[in-house]
């Protein structure tokens, strides 16, 4: 029996190994390539220190400020519209109101963005319904702007949240919440004593997820935003296509990328952080 077993255990291992190699190589190898460009020709750091430059130092700020707001921004909608679907959604359309949530998730995401150009420009239609009510006199420059840019991330990033989100709350005992509304806990209390503790794991392992790609988005920046302030992604980009500058495109993108890893691994020290990301 033990013989059988072993053997099946190196059938089972040859079997995953060609799949698994082929995982690794196409998570690692691009990052090494970029490693190597980035000290290149060299070794130098030269390409570091172009990298941490005035110019790119303020815009990566700006992406990861930009990462963080909207990934608050998701948070704080997605913990009462996750409450409601797991505690108080009837059955019955539980699954239709989680879909309708979601539905950017089966979208394109150039078209979801170009969809906003529609909403917000001077002529589109939310200023064209403000102007109807009387809320203002004129169109307002609402398109490529930062404003435009945030409520992009905040129309395609919620349903990720979501569904993050929802999966720990419907983890929630609802007992919980009835008994200590029994005992004379306020709403206030029953969020911050029960809710909260209970669900903070899955909100912290969806937020870091979808931070990283909140802060290093190139589309919807790129479609919403306007010539001010402009997020690394884009500078990335103009580095490789309109500079030719490879190397410094790659310090640029290493550097980013060693900023979302320290922020994952910290993230991940939390126990129960940690074994949320393991549930996925």
């Amino acid at each position: 029996m033990r013989t059988s077993e072993r053997r099946g255990g190196v059938r089972d291992a040859l079997i995953a190994s060609g799949p698994v190699t082929i995982a690794v190589l196409l998570g690692i190898l691009p990052v090494a390539i970029l490693l190597v460009e980035s000290v290149a020709p060299g070794p130098s750091i030269d390409n570091y220190v172009t990298a941490t430059t005035p110019l790119y130092r303020t815009s990566l700020i700006y992406s990861l400020g930009m990462g963080v707001a909207a990934t608050v921004t998701c948070l704080v909608v997605a913990y009462p519209v996750t409450y409601w679907l797991a505690h108080r959604c009837p059955a019955s359309i539980r699954l239709p109101a989680l879909i309708a949530l979601t539905l950017p998730l089966w979208l394109n995401y150039v078209v979801l963005n170009y969809t906003w150009v529609w909403i917000l420009a001077r002529g589109g239609i939310l200023n064209r319904l403000l102007v109807a009510t009387g809320a203002v006199s004129e169109p307002l420059g609402l398109l490529f702007s930062d404003l435009s840019v945030f409520i992009g991330f905040i129309y395609i990033y919620l349903p990720y949240v979501v569904l993050t989100l929802y999966v720990s709350m419907e983890r929630l005992d609802g007992r919980l919440i009835e008994a200590a509304r029994d005992l004379g806990a306020t709403n206030r209390r029953v969020v911050v004593d029960v809710v909260l503790p209970r669900t903070f794991p899955g909100a912290v392992a969806g937020a870091i997820v979808v931070y990283a790609r909140i802060a290093g988005a190139y589309t919807t920046p790129e479609i919403l935003g306007g010539p001010g302030d402009v997020m690394i992604a884009t500078l990335v980009v103009e580095a490789f296509e309109q500079f030719s500058a490879l190397g410094l495109a790659a310090a640029l993108s290493m550097v980013f990328l060693l900023i979302v890893v320290v922020g994952f691994v910290l993230g991940a020290q939390l126990p129960p952080v940690r074994r949320e990301l393991k549930r996925w």
